[in-house]
């Protein structure tokens, strides 16, 4: 029987989700987006059938990792010639 002071294991994987996310959105920040996004979308793939609220919140990461106006997330790459 558990504590009832305990957080539930939904609470505690919904607080490191939002650790995790808040992680990336930092190395993002850092030019490194093209791995936070890799790595977005490993851990939605790991989520999406048994947890699907937090999978959820980890493709809306990706949307905002991805969306135009964040650009500068992405190390800029000369064109190969």
């Amino acid at each position: 029987m558990s504590d009832a002071t305990e957080p539930s294991t939904r609470q505690l994987l919904k607080d490191l989700n939002k650790t995790f996310i808040k992680a990336l959105r930092q190395l993002a920040q850092t030019g490194q987006g093209d791995q936070a996004c890799q790595l977005a979308a490993q851990a939605w793939s790991i989520l999406r059938h048994d947890q699907p609220e937090e999978a959820e919140r980890l493709n809306g990461l990706l949307h905002y990792l991805t969306a135009p106006t964040k650009s500068h997330f992405f190390d800029k790459q000369e064109p190969a010639t």
